[in-house]
């Protein structure tokens, strides 16, 4: 009861500060029309309430409400897609989006030992897909392939979405989780399994929507999966990012050379990227071991800066002939400058990483 009347005093308190509507402006437009708008806006205040469940006081209803109808104005003539813009782009909207699509085949999920994501970081996955819905999508770093499972599923009803995966292992278990529990999924996945990404992305294609990047966690892992896939990436694609708080997040035996936890790749490259950042909702923003970035436009403009970012001390060395690949490629996509930056991050870390004892326990892709 109290916490009712806090809430209308927060409303009554608040009121005169929504925008008046100039109603001399109206007489300039069709009644009907006006009618209409209006109608439309209520419409999608009360669908914004209803989908974003999870919040759960009256007052943060009204306080959205209002901040949506201060974007809206007859005057001017905003696009009713501001007001869209606004209602999609809430960042607690996302990882509440749609989750009934998820809970169909979370029992499931549940009986199969794979337990790479909480459930909260699996919805968060699943409101990214049902929300952004992409066509073409890139999974990098499959593992028994929950996390492909959790796509597929969340796409399963969009005409012309595909799932590419890929998984530098070619164990039998690679991609399990799909093949034992959701074979009718299958006919929209492709499986890439033995070999690092730059093998497959032009057969891929272009024109990729999102990309979800799971894989080694050390250094230079994820930041060199990103950069393999960003010439592929379509404007303004979406990247979402596993365990970006996994150096506070891992267990405290995995220790790297300096005594503390070392899987630093994935917060290195997803707190790099120029973009909108998308975070699961909750308070502790720290250890969030999930998000999502909407890439800013131009990417182009930061190539430069992404390579500088390999240019730490790895944790461990890829085999020669994946580094004999990537030189290839990245003589491809990328201008000469990228490249020397590549080179002589390389040459450091080949000396650097082989004369480095605990460097090399933690050199798994090497042999």
């Amino acid at each position: 009861m109290e916490e009712k009347e806090k809430s209308n005093e927060f409303f009554n308190k608040d009121i005169n500060n929504i925008p008046k509507i100039n109603f001399s402006s109206f007489l300039s437009h069709d009644k009907f029309s006006l009618y209409f708008e209006f109608l439309k806006i209520c419409i999608l205040i009360y669908l914004f309430i209803w989908l974003n469940y999870g919040l759960k006081k009256q007052k943060d209803y009204i306080k959205v409400a209002k901040s949506l109808l201060k974007i809206y104005s007859f005057e001017n003539g905003k696009s009713l897609n501001l007001l869209r813009n606004k209602i999609e782009e809430n960042e607690i909207f996302l990882d509440k989006y749609e989750t009934g699509i998820f809970n169909n085949i979370k029992n499931k999920l549940i009986s199969f030992p794979c337990k790479e994501m909480w459930d909260n970081q699996r919805e968060f996955v699943n409101g990214i897909v049902r929300r952004f819905r992409p066509k073409k999508i890139v999974e990098i770093g499959v593992n028994r392939g929950c996390s492909s499972s959790i796509i597929l599923n969340a796409i399963q009803d969009f005409d012309n979405s595909h799932l590419y995966s890929i998984d530098l292992s070619d164990k039998n278990y690679i991609g399990s989780c799909v093949k034992n529990l959701f074979p009718n999924l299958m006919s929209k996945w492709t499986l890439y399994k033995g070999n690092i990404a730059a093998k497959y992305m032009e057969e891929i294609g272009k024109d990729i929507d999102m990309v979800l990047i799971d894989s080694a966690h050390f250094e230079p892992g994820e930041i060199l999966d990103f950069i393999i896939v960003l010439p592929f990436l379509s404007e303004e694609a979406i990247i979402v990012m596993h365990d970006i708080a996994a150096q506070i997040t891992v267990p405290k035996k995995v220790q790297n050379w300096y005594g503390k936890r070392n899987e630093w790749a994935p917060y290195i490259i997803f707190n790099s990227i120029r973009g909108k950042t998308f975070l699961p909702s909750g308070k502790n923003i720290l250890t969030h071991d999930i998000g999502a970035k909407k890439l800013d436009i131009n990417q182009k403009q930061y190539f430069h800066d992404y390579f500088r970012v390999l240019g730490g001390q790895w944790q461990f060395f890829p085999k020669e002939e994946y580094i004999n690949e990537l030189t290839e490629y990245f003589k491809k996509y990328y201008d000469n400058d990228c490249l020397i930056i590549f080179n002589e991050t390389v040459n450091f870390n080949r000396q650097f990483v082989r004369n480095n004892k605990k460097a090399n326990e933690y050199s798994y892709n090497s042999d």
